[in-house]
């Protein structure tokens, strides 16, 4: 692995660390105790407008199997 790829990588990781305080930010703002919330939430908003999602996500996240 060369310098730039670590770079990269070390980037990649440092908008993921966003993405999750981002997140976190909103659950306690709204006072979300879980993803399976805020799955719930999720499903209806990408039934109506994301034709391309796939049943088997929706699925998915109805069960639960993305919690933290």
């Amino acid at each position: 692995m060369e310098k730039q790829d670590i770079v990269e990588i070390a980037d990649g990781l440092r908008l993921i660390e966003l993405g999750v305080e981002k997140i976190q930010s909103v659950m306690r703002d709204k006072k979300v105790k879980s993803l399976r919330d805020i799955a719930a939430e999720l499903i209806p908003f990408f039934k109506e407008d994301d034709h391309n999602l796939t049943e088997a996500v929706i699925q998915r996240l109805g069960k639960g199997e993305h919690t933290a």
